[in-house]
């Protein structure tokens, strides 16, 4: 699978903090998303489009528990 694009920008009006198009491979997240609910989103629309089959408390329980994992080993980024 070839590199996922991330865009970041506001999204309230989509009344969603993150969205995935797995034709485009590409993620939009809010850009005033910060710290762990950033990373959480990162990978749960990242899983959207690896596995667009699942369903969303399938993706949802996934991405909490990755980020939660990532998170515990102290992962942050850098801004």
């Amino acid at each position: 699978m070839s590199k996922t694009k991330v865009v970041h920008r506001k999204l309230g009006k989509h009344g969603a903090i993150g969205l995935a198009y797995f034709d485009e491979n590409l993620i939009e997240v809010d850009s005033r998303l910060k710290g762990k609910e950033k990373l959480e989103v990162y990978i749960h629309e990242k899983l959207h489009i690896m596995y667009p089959k699942w369903s969303e408390k399938t993706i949802s329980s996934a991405g909490r528990n990755l980020c939660d994992f990532l998170w515990g080993l102290k992962y942050r980024q850098i801004e």
